[in-house]
């Protein structure tokens, strides 16, 4: 990509739609994305190298940002962050996203942030100092039997010693599977309710299966098998039978975050299309650029912005606990993941053959945008509950605000 700080270039024109962040907040963001370009240098994660190499790489990357002050920027000072605002996060994801979509969980608690926010002071103590240092945190929600059917979870638990749970079950399609060093896992409790629990990576009973993945295969991802894996009451994510609540609100949070890495993957094949063809047309190799690839780079420029802000905006509903919130996280992530794989797809083509290579990073951009598709929600999935959330009672019958005839004034003045 050309120049230094290239992804923040983007988020430049976007000042005026995130006026919480200070000017050394956008030093902030520039310092992130030069650490990274330089962490990048010394551990690659090209298309290239082998898995296990990208996820050793990718570990040492998260580290490397800790250690440099950069990983906990926009994370809650009562959580041991910076503190700045929570709308910097989606723009570190974006940068992220730009440079390479495995990158995904360099920064930032992810879903440590439940660790963060619903456990017993003494777990949070234990975990919180290793996930800022650059420890991965992993999630396991979804089972053989469909991802979305959270209702019908499998894996359950029966009482065990001493007050504690033995829980058994299988969970599939897990990121983070042998990287993680700590699980927030989903099952039902004795009672039948649904609830999670943070699970150390390293207990007895846990075992994996790992499966190689088309995308997002930086992170080793498959089967992660329980078997009568202890849980003690303080293990529990906020309380028994809450788990529904607690992946609602999770998600509403997460999905936008997710929605703005992959805008930046395809900000970032935007860039390197772009830079290729101006290459060309300089070099004499084509005398001017065709009408069809002015208009797919101007097209596709704006549908990642009007995407990215419409992830901003899904962020901030979510930060603010509004009962829209959820249904905005469900379409961004979808429209986003969305916009971002057809804008990679439609530039892939301007870069002729070298975009189809199987070490181009235009193609491994669109492998794992594809992968994101699926990942973290089924878009259609996603669109669907949207589309439900605005059939509820609640929603359609809403009235408007009234308008007062102070207000009409105002309108016509």
């Amino acid at each position: 990509m050309t120049g230094e700080a290239a992804a923040t270039r983007w988020l430049g024109p976007l000042r005026s739609a995130v006026s919480e962040l200070t000017d050394l907040d956008c030093a902030r963001l520039c310092r992130f994305e030069l650490v990274l370009r330089g962490l990048l240098e010394r551990y690659p994660v090209d298309a290239g190298l082998e898995a296990g190499v990208r996820s050793q790489h990718l570990r040492q990357i998260r580290c490397g940002l800790a250690e440099a002050g950069c990983l906990a920027l926009a994370v809650p000072a009562r959580h041991g962050g910076c503190g700045r605002p929570a709308v910097l996060q989606a723009l570190l994801q974006f940068i992220c996203g730009y440079h390479d979509v495995d990158l995904r969980d360099s920064s930032g608690l992810g879903h440590g942030q439940l660790i963060a926010e619903h456990t017993a002071p003494q777990v949070r103590d234990r975990w919180l100092p290793a996930l800022l240092a650059g420890a991965v945190p992993g999630i396991a929600i979804t089972e053989p039997h469909g991802g979305s059917q959270v209702h019908a979870t499998q894996t359950t638990a029966i009482p065990g010693r001493g007050g504690t749970w033995a829980v058994t079950g299988t969970k599939t399609w897990i990121s983070r599977l042998t990287e993680a060093a700590v699980f927030c896992v989903f099952f039902t409790d004795p009672g039948g309710r649904l609830c999670a629990a943070v699970i150390d990576a390293a207990s007895p009973g846990l075992a994996r299966r790992p499966i190689a993945p088309a995308g997002l295969s930086g992170w080793a991802w498959g089967e992660l098998r329980l078997h009568a894996v202890t849980v003690r009451p303080c293990d529990i994510l906020g309380g028994p039978g809450e788990g529904i609540q607690l992946l609602r609100e999770h998600f509403a949070r997460y999905r936008p975050l997710v929605a703005a890495t992959a805008l930046g993957a395809a900000a970032g094949v935007h860039d390197h299309t772009t830079a290729r063809l101006d290459a060309r047309r300089q070099a004499g190799t084509v005398t001017g650029l065709r009408d069809n690839a002015l208009i797919t780079l101007g097209r596709t420029y704006v549908q990642i912005n009007a995407a990215f802000l419409a992830a901003l905006t899904a962020q901030r509903l979510a930060e603010a606990r509004d009962p829209l919130a959820q249904l905005w996280g469900y379409a961004a992530k979808a429209h986003g993941t969305d916009a971002a794989y057809e804008a990679a797809s439609e530039l892939a083509l301007l870069t002729g053959a070298a975009g189809f290579t199987a070490d181009s990073g235009t193609a491994k951009a669109r492998r794992d945008l594809n992968a994101l598709l699926y990942a973290d929600g089924i878009h259609d999935s996603l669109y669907r509950s949207a589309g439900r959330s605005l059939t509820q009672p609640a929603y359609v019958s809403d009235p408007l605000p009234t308008v007062t005839t102070e207000d009409n004034n105002l309108v016509h003045t």
